[in-house]
């Protein structure tokens, strides 16, 4: 009979967590996209972190943030899944080389426009819609390549990586956002962005796998929009998780933009500086438990059960957050939960890439981001429309009640799959 070791366990789970993640890392293709991703995340931390600041920061009214977030949105959701119908037919990696050169241009011109005129105001906004529609394919295809370079075994460990590096930068970026408000030039991050996304399109264009990011059996099939919503609405499977977690990503991350600077404001009458450290807490607790969930420990467990539980998890730490006067206690809390939504982002995107077909990923994945694009601005404007009328005192408890619809929708969804 053999016995239960837990020194061997440890052993075993050690290997298996060094191999997981060497056997990503030793792939050259993963790790050329890899850190381009990561300085495009990094640029676009720093944009638009700033612009919510500043809006914020001139007008005090939250409506406004919403709004704004709903009109640079608008293009992405009309034009995105149309744009994206490149990375179904041609070479992925040419085609995010542009995207990635057209973002910094647009962030080079907005640091070169004044902040004073109506005018400019307006082609600002412009730019900004423009490089969120630019966003929707750029997500699609990242989502693609990972899948078409790494096998099945490795897609949890890559997510991990990514999430890993992604909140890094986000981290990094709100600190650095923090320290341009104490330095009162808020302004000098669109260079900085500009730069960086440079510096991602110069790094991309060295992959030079050709046969990994052409998909050239599709160019005589014909996918259009209502074929990829078919095809999501058909698969009860997938059109469960979307709900599931575009709702999520609804009232948890697209309020938060909202909620963030009227909590920072009512209940800890603070400044910018407390605004970029907050913001940056919950990617500290994504970044600590994705370095566990890259071990695969809990491989055992269907991943549509993870994803249910973290979603609740971190609607009820983001309910206590909310109610909370203690800066201590909301750093606490912050943290944890990154930790509970870090497995709902690195599951979510191993489920899809598991889930949609190859020939439809690019249009059926971008279909899925616009929907999350739209409940996130759509999110924001429904909590500031009720905070603006019921007033700023009662924000903490509007957002009790729509995340107990989450909750809710998410036990549900958790029945279904056991």
């Amino acid at each position: 009979m053999l016995l239960y070791n837990p020194i061997l366990t440890l052993e075993f789970l050690k290997v298996k967590y060094f191999y997981s993640i060497f056997s990503v890392l030793k792939n050259v293709d993963f790790i050329k996209y890899f850190f381009s991703i990561n300085f495009t995340t990094l640029a676009q931390s720093f944009v638009s972190i700033s612009i919510i600041w500043l809006i914020y920061e001139e007008t005090k009214n939250p409506l406004l943030i919403a709004i704004f977030g709903v009109l640079t949105q608008l293009p992405a959701i009309v034009f995105g899944p149309l744009i994206s119908k490149v990375l179904d037919r041609f070479n992925i990696g040419k085609a995010m080389f542009l995207f990635l050169l057209l973002r910094a241009g647009i962030f080079l011109i907005i640091f070169l426009l004044p902040f004073n005129d109506k005018i400019s105001l307006s082609i600002i906004g412009l730019l900004i819609g423009l490089n969120s529609v630019i966003g929707i394919p750029l997500s699609a295809g990242g989502d693609i390549i990972i899948k078409e370079v790494c096998n099945d075994e490795q897609l949890v460990t890559a997510n991990a990586l990514m999430i890993i590096f992604f909140d890094i930068s986000y981290i990094f970026g709100s600190i650095s956002v923090a320290i341009m408000g104490v330095l009162g030039n808020n302004r000098i991050a669109f260079i900085i962005g500009a730069v960086l996304f440079f510096i991602s399109a110069i790094i991309i264009s060295t992959i030079k796998s050709d046969e990994i990011f052409s998909n050239t059996e599709n160019k005589q099939e014909k996918y259009t929009i209502f074929s990829s919503m078919k095809y999501i609405v058909k698969n009860s499977e997938i059109f469960l998780m979307t709900i599931n977690t575009t709702l999520w990503n609804m009232f948890t991350w697209g309020s938060f933009i909202v909620l963030l600077p009227i909590y920072v404001e009512q209940n800890l009458n603070n400044d910018s500086v407390a605004y970029g450290i907050l913001n940056s807490l919950q990617s500290v607790g994504i970044i600590l438990a994705s370095l566990i969930i890259g071990l695969q420990f809990i491989s055992k467990i269907k991943i549509e059960k993870l994803i249910c539980l973290g979603i609740i998890v971190h609607c009820l730490l983001l309910i206590l957050f909310y109610f909370s006067t203690n800066i201590i206690l909301s750093v606490i809390i912050l943290i944890i939960a990154g930790v509970a939504s870090a497995p709902v982002l690195i599951y979510k995107a191993t489920f899809f890439q598991r889930k949609i077909s190859r020939k439809t990923m690019g249009q059926v994945l971008s279909l899925i981001l616009v929907l999350g694009s739209i409940l996130y601005s759509l999110g924001g404007i429904i909590i500031a429309f009720l905070i603006e009328k019921l007033g700023k005192e009662y924000f903490s408890y509007i957002n009790l009640y729509s995340l107990i619809i989450i909750i809710v929708i998410s036990l549900m969804s958790l029945k279904k799959i056991s």
